[in-house]
């Protein structure tokens, strides 16, 4: 019996290789913030050495083109089972479309927290077109540390991708299905003139 419950953990682990569940809440952020995530968090993931969400600013304003990223914020997980190995990581800015990054903008160097937010500040803000991708770069670990925190299902378009090599990107997937991971970035929409995203979003 006891065999048969090992062997059963192991094949567990095996399924879920490079993620564990968990059910955590995540506190939201006020102002006008790009994001996917659903607020609750549902899994971690060392999946992939890059960690990225695809941005389209016309999923929040239809029409809306480039904007200046002022902030990023991500949320990571330090789980007693897998051991960060470093806690410092890139926080990188790339255009590009649904494909993957393109064009790298930004690269800043942060070390990250367990489950708390840690913020990328741009100043002066990066210009992004349209389609922008917020990349989580785990080069300095042997086993792309620090781990990311992302929600269950519920998503109909993938947003948050993994790779190893910045040219295949696959979408994230973990057991429960299409899920986006806690990255997020403050924008002031270019060319606007004066007129506050927020008050827009208002009227939609």
């Amino acid at each position: 019996m006891k065999k048969a419950i090992a062997i059963l953990a192991v094949l567990s682990l095996a399924a879920f290789a490079g993620q564990i569940a968990v059910d955590l809440p995540v506190q939201g952020t006020d102002g006008d913030w790009l994001r996917y995530d659903n607020g609750t968090c549902n899994w971690y993931t060392w999946g992939g050495m890059y960690r990225a969400t695809w941005f389209n600013t016309e999923d929040s304003i239809p029409g809306f083109g480039g904007a200046e990223v002022l902030q990023s914020e991500i949320w990571f997980y330090h789980g007693t089972s897998k051991i960060w190995d470093t806690s410092d990581v890139y926080i990188e800015l790339w255009n590009g479309d649904s494909m993957g990054p393109v064009a790298q903008l930004d690269q800043t160097m942060l070390t990250a927290v367990h489950y708390a937010p840690v913020y990328a500040t741009y100043s002066p803000g990066v210009e992004v077109e349209a389609n922008f991708w917020l990349v989580v770069n785990t080069e300095m670990s042997a086993e792309a540390y620090p781990s990311s925190l992302g929600d269950g299902a519920g998503s109909a378009v993938s947003h948050s991708y993994y790779s190893d090599d910045l040219i295949i990107w696959e979408p994230w997937i973990p057991p429960t299905g299409i899920s986006n991971y806690f990255m997020a970035v403050e924008v002031d929409p270019l060319a606007l003139d004066g007129t506050t995203w927020g008050s827009l979003k208002a009227t939609f």
